[in-house]
């Protein structure tokens, strides 16, 4: 019954933020839009506030937020750099900071190499095994799922799968610290020193939306928070 009641709580959180957030604007030109006739045109990579190259479904989530005024400061979401040894279960953590007692709710997928093995708690809905964190201690509601079925296309091409969390509190009762912790296995065959990159789908449709947002909905607390989202890594050892 409590499961049946956070899902519940969880689908009406998504569902009103699909309601405030709006749709991405199909006029506006992507760099895989670009076309040429004759020789080729050079097109700068678009990037992070780090200068790192970004997927497409990151490039979606600057063109939604790119009429929304900038924040000089705001929260910063990273997954951990950790390592294991082939066959172990790796340890990774998602955190935020600048942002205590700040923010009210969340939906986030992170992504991993579909070669590495998400350790799963229930495998009839895939929900995934965490430890939670100190940032989450006042929530009201907390779920994890790994995405393994109809992934989007970017996702199959590139070879990854995603585990989606979202949370939410009672005003803004979210703090800095670890959000969660996820387990990953390393498989048995990797080699040392083999790096697993870790980093994030936005995912923006008429299902759901991700979000980091405070009690104000402050578009500009948000639009900080996704472009500063800092990736993390499992190293082989």
């Amino acid at each position: 019954m409590m499961k049946h009641k956070i899902y519940a709580l969880t689908a009406a959180m998504l569902i009103a933020a699909v309601g405030t957030t709006g749709c991405l604007d199909s006029g506006k030109v992507k760099k895989s839009d670009v076309q040429t006739t004759t020789a080729p045109v050079a097109v700068e990579p678009v990037t992070n506030a780090d200068g790192e190259e970004i997927s497409e479904s990151m490039e979606l989530m600057q063109l939604k937020f790119q009429d929304v005024p900038a924040a000089s400061s705001g929260p910063v979401i990273k997954i951990s750099d950790t390592e294991a040894k082939p066959g172990e279960i790796a340890e990774v953590t998602v955190s935020v900071t600048g942002a205590d007692q700040k923010w009210n709710m969340c939906g986030i997928h992170i992504t991993y190499p579909d070669v590495l093995e998400c350790q799963i708690k229930d495998q009839e809905d895939l929900t995934a095994e965490y430890k939670a964190g100190k940032a989450i201690e006042y929530n009201s509601a907390f779920v994890a799922m790994d995405w393994q079925k109809n992934l989007a296309e970017e996702l199959v091409r590139k070879k990854q799968r995603s585990v989606f969390f979202t949370t939410m509190f009672v005003g803004n009762m979210g703090q800095d610290g670890d959000i969660a912790t996820f387990f990953f296995k390393v498989p048995e065959d990797a080699q040392p020193g083999t790096v697993y990159k870790l980093s994030y789908y936005y995912k923006s449709d008429n299902v759901s939306v991700d979000m980091f947002r405070n009690e104000e909905n402050d578009m500009s607390f948000e639009k900080y928070a996704f472009e500063h989202l800092k990736n993390g890594s499992i190293t082989v050892r």
